[in-house]
């Protein structure tokens, strides 16, 4: 639908699923979950098609950066789910300003600013209109993050619609799904894509005449691959191995996309290619943290590995074999990975502090996460209150563990309470980001996926909960003018949720902080004050040291008379305590006693000492 035929423009001033099988080719699906935050992918769905559609016109000058399109109307879907959706004008002034600003600044050589002429908003769409120029760059931005939310953006023809893909498009597609079908061997898990320019099927659609080499079709290959699976799991489990054995490459800039779509291959195979240094590897330097095997037989970097090998170990710190041999035991590996973990870490996180008051804050979080999974808001009269406070926050920046990690599912369900402060700017969404009330927290947790924390009897090793005691909270009954004791709980942990969108369960790290205090007449005895939740990606949680000192630091054994002299010591303390006397006029005093404290006391004179001051 055009959306000129439903709302005014706007003028702007200024500026597949399943794996490649050996006997039939998979069915094209949609690719996998666009990443949060960050830049978005390298590649866009946009230049995607391009790199088909050059190879189907046997074009050899293909890039992935030389998008064109004839239209001169593009859709951008995502800004409902944006922070800036809060906004009086619903976020679309930022989203366009953002568009602008990110699209002139693709190219640094050039200072040619970006203009979007026209937008108008019809639902969660955001239509814009550009000159043919700046709607090309503009589509470079499609999987960009924008507050929060995965921006999508799309040409649209004549008539307002997405241009479907031309059938030598589609027919190019299929010849390269059946060349990965004959290239995939599913029982090792391998994608072979060794001697392209040899390979059958890509020189019968004429891929190799004239001037495409292996550095063009390898990209339209990964598009077409990319799009076979579903999500990062899927591929991960499809292709552990990969060989790019006899391709002529002189570096791995050639082929830097298979980094981006596949980056957790554990073994490549680089034989017999024209690798001549380390230099020639930089452009997967820090790509492929989990490769466990390297192959570099017959390059001429091989005559250099003796020199190179620790250099290679350090970039690739799970790397265990290379060229066949062994480099690294499991055990070094192991140590490798804790050595970069502690090295991001460096502070020593100490155990927890537990400092509960009469079992409260023990049995209420021994309760909590169970009923929060299972009854979620049939449980909240048993904690909350009228006054009692909810809020959430996305944190997309916290630091993630480069060696173990999973990947980031959307946080569109999330987004919309978010109440980050850093992020959140204007008064009225902070206010109505905090959830006050049962019957408000109960309308916000509808929202939020269902969770399934780790049991807490069964895997105490997936948190860390401190509490300790706080003073002044409100006291509900008026009597306590400056208020009433309480506990404040602090809980790191972890969590899987699967939302209605995502297509495979989420594991994500968070914090909770609960104040607990009295609650008022009629109300639960314990009742929830505050309760701040803050989300991020999942990271393993940092092991506390111990904090028994080590034996070399242990404490020396005290001589028979070290010990007598440490008791008459406290001894003394006690009754200085008791009188303000000295320390060493009551050493005198329980010295004439026998280091007796009570006859030391009751030798002294009932009016000798008032507040430590002899009369």
């Amino acid at each position: 639908m055009d959306a000129a035929a439903s709302t005014t423009d706007k003028p702007r001033s200024g500026n597949g699923r399943g794996k490649p099988t050996s006997d039939r080719p998979g069915r094209s699906q949609a690719g996998p979950a666009p990443r949060s935050g960050g830049r978005g992918s390298h590649i866009s769905d946009r230049a995607k098609q391009n790199i088909v559609r050059g190879l189907g016109g046997k074009q050899a000058n293909v890039l992935e950066s030389r998008i064109t399109d004839g239209g001169l109307r593009l859709q951008v879907s995502g800004l409902s789910e944006s922070k800036a959706a809060g906004n009086p004008d619903g976020g679309l002034d930022a989203l366009l300003s953002f568009l602008e600003r990110k699209a002139s600044g693709l190219d640094s050589k050039s200072n040619r600013a970006v203009k979007i002429k026209k937008s108008s908003k019809v639902g969660d769409s955001v239509f814009i209109t550009a000159s043919p120029e700046d709607i090309a760059t503009i589509l470079k931005l499609n999987n960009f993050n924008f507050a929060g939310a995965i921006l999508t953006i799309r040409a649209l023809d004549a008539s307002g619609k997405v241009p479907d893909a031309s059938a030598k498009t589609m027919e190019v597609k299929d010849q390269l799904r059946a060349v990965l079908s004959s290239r995939y061997d599913e029982d090792s898990k391998l994608l072979n894509l060794s001697s392209l320019v040899a390979d059958p099927g890509l020189n019968s659609m004429g891929m190799f005449n004239g001037s495409t080499n292996t550095s063009k079709i390898f990209p339209a290959l990964m598009v077409v691959c990319n799009d076979l699976f579903k999500s990062r799991r899927e591929k991960r489990e499809a292709i552990v191995s990969v060989t790019l054995a006899d391709n002529g490459l002189t570096k791995v800039d050639e082929i830097h996309v298979l980094a981006e779509m596949f980056p957790d291959i554990k073994n490549i195979d680089l034989s017999r290619n024209n690798l001549k240094d380390l230099k020639s590897l930089d452009a997967w330097r820090k790509k492929f943290r989990g490769m466990e095997h390297l192959i570099l037989v017959g390059n001429p970097i091989e005559a250099q590995l003796a020199e190179l090998k620790d250099e290679i170990m350090k970039r690739y710190p799970k790397l265990h074999s290379l060229n066949n041999v062994q480099v690294r035991t499991a055990e070094e590996v192991a140590i490798t990975v804790a050595a970069n973990e502690a090295a991001r870490n460096p502070f020593p996180v100490l155990g927890p502090n537990f400092q509960d008051v009469g079992g409260v804050g023990a049995n209420f979080v021994t309760q909590y996460f169970a009923l929060y999974d299972s009854n979620r808001n049939g449980f909240l009269n048993q904690f909350y209150d009228a006054h009692s406070k909810f809020s959430l926050a996305i944190n997309m920046t916290a630091p993630r563990s480069t060696e173990v990690s999973v990947p980031v599912q959307p946080w569109l369900e999330y987004t919309k309470h978010s109440r980050n402060l850093l992020k959140i700017n204007h008064l009225n969404a902070r206010m109505n980001r905090q959830y006050k009330g049962v019957q408000d927290i109960q309308t916000a947790w509808a929202t939020l996926p269902a969770t399934r924390h780790p049991d807490l009897h069964t895997q105490g090793d997936k948190y860390v909960i401190e509490c300790q005691t706080v003073s002044g909270l409100p006291d509900l009954t008026g009597q306590a003018i400056h208020g009433v004791d309480g506990l404040m709980i602090t809980i790191h942990g972890e969590f899987e949720d699967q939302a209605p969108n995502n297509t495979e369960k989420s594991l994500r790290s968070f914090s909770r902080t609960f104040v607990l205090g009295p609650g008022a007449p009629g109300g639960p005895q314990i009742r929830v004050v505050s309760d701040m939740l803050a989300l991020r990606g999942w990271t393993p949680l940092p092991q506390p040291v111990s904090s028994q000192l080590p034996p070399q630091q242990q404490q020396p054994t005290l001589t028979p008379e070290q010990q007598v002299l440490q008791q008459q010591e406290a001894i003394a303390t006690q009754l200085t305590e008791k009188t303000g006397m000295t320390l060493e006029y009551s050493a005198m005093c329980l010295n004439e006693t026998g280091w007796d404290l009570e006859k030391a006391f009751a030798q002294l004179p009932a009016n000798a000492w008032i507040g430590g001051i002899p009369r």
